[in-house]
């Protein structure tokens, strides 16, 4: 909006186009009930038990072979860059499926909607946020450490996730407000509340530009004098998920995605852990960095010497998640 003086007198000239405002009063806040979000996820968990098949049988016949690299986000690292046949296999099976079940909901995918960095659109209809292959330069390398990653938002909420580890067989899932699982066992993070006994999860950024590896180089050296343990095994979504199966106890990240995040994140906050934007305020899911922490007083902690990293948005606009 751009507004002009003319002596005693104001012309306000709004330059928000005639399209914007029919969307901004016209997007409806949707009614949905706590049986319809379980009815979601439980069709999801069943997709996402078929797209582990998918996953388990590539590996097994050594179909893990990178086909192309996003340049998009190549300056990140090489594990955010690479991407298989296996990854659009399995995240064109997961929409398919949705939508024959559930033809109104949207989808923002890492590889189909978003394979140039940037989400097109974002509404309040139930949106699933997808990674197919979590960990893929561990899938490519033959690593049984790599998952499939959803989650569910309803008028930009974070309502419901799940995160699939087809080859160590763990599966966990959240619902807003009911608690997380991991194959059907309620997880509460460790509650440890010191960093002297906590066991820290980061992402190593091997490849990326130089600005991101000395940030990474600078937490790395804190914590190795003052943590109990420091591990990077990726993917991003399940060591999200240990934190809240208090199998860690903080994990944070500089250049993730939304679709990175989404599932573990409500994972984590049912689990009784602490989810947080690593400024400090609070978790933005179109932000790109996170921090979570099995306690308040470890995030804080943390907080006291974690260097960030600052990347573009995934999206502009900003809400509040969960």
């Amino acid at each position: 909006m751009r507004v002009r003086g003319f002596g005693s007198s104001m012309e306000i000239i709004c330059m928000i186009s005639i399209s914007e405002i029919i969307q901004f009063r016209m997007e409806k806040t949707w009614e949905v009930s706590e049986t319809q979000v379980k009815d979601f996820l439980d069709e999801a968990i069943q997709l996402v038990s078929e797209c582990g098949e998918i996953i388990a049988d590539a590996m097994n016949k050594q179909k893990n072979v990178e086909i192309h690299q996003k340049d998009a986000v190549a300056s990140e690292g090489h594990g955010s860059a690479v991407l298989t046949e296996t990854d659009m296999k399995v995240e064109q099976h997961f929409i398919k499926g949705m939508k024959e079940k559930f033809s109104d909901h949207e989808f923002i995918g890492e590889e189909s909607v978003s394979n140039d960095g940037l989400i097109k659109d974002f509404t309040n209809a139930p949106t699933w946020i997808i990674d197919p292959i979590d960990g893929t330069m561990n899938f490519i390398h033959s690593n049984p450490l790599v998952c499939t990653s959803v989650g569910l938002t309803i008028n930009k909420k974070l309502v419901a996730g799940v995160v699939n580890c087809p080859m160590v067989g763990l599966m966990y899932t959240a619902i807003k407000g009911k608690g997380a699982w991991v194959n059907g066992k309620k997880l509460k993070t460790s509650g440890v509340n010191d960093i002297s006994k906590a066991m820290m999860i980061m992402e190593l950024p091997v490849g990326a530009n130089l600005e991101k590896k000395k940030t990474a180089l600078a937490n790395l050296t804190e914590m190795l004098d003052k943590a109990h343990a420091v591990r990077a095994p990726g993917p991003a979504a399940l060591d999200i998920s240990w934190v809240g199966a208090g199998a860690a106890d903080c994990f944070f990240h500089f250049g993730i995605h939304c679709w990175d995040m989404a599932a573990g994140a409500l994972i984590v906050s049912e689990a009784g852990g602490v989810v947080l934007d690593p400024s400090g305020g609070e978790f933005d899911l179109m932000s790109r960095d996170i921090l979570v922490c099995s306690s308040r007083q470890l995030a804080d902690q943390v907080l006291g010497f974690l260097r960030s990293y600052k990347t573009d948005r995934d999206l502009k606009e900003k809400y509040i998640y969960l």
